[in-house]
């Protein structure tokens, strides 16, 4: 649940920024511009972490010598 609401929390910063960016233009504000850059910046970089949060979990799954349930999103030992 919480890696869901983080993954549409990146997405909808994303546009935000580019909003922000574009707005800033048309009125010359420095702020803006600078708002939009930092909230496409942390959208992205929560997009790319939230995907690797994954990766990670699936690695240290194997590395323990469990085998990772893509469908439950748990490491099995057997």
């Amino acid at each position: 649940m919480v890696q869901q609401i983080l993954n549409l929390a990146g997405i909808l910063l994303i546009p935000t920024g580019l909003l922000l960016m574009i707005l800033g233009r048309l009125r010359w504000s420095r702020k803006a511009i600078l708002s939009g850059v930092a909230f496409l910046v942390l959208g992205a970089l929560l997009l790319v972490w939230m995907h690797f949060v994954l990766l990670w979990q699936v690695d240290a799954c194997l590395d323990s010598g469990g085998q990772y349930n893509y469908k439950e999103s748990v490491c099995d030992f057997e």
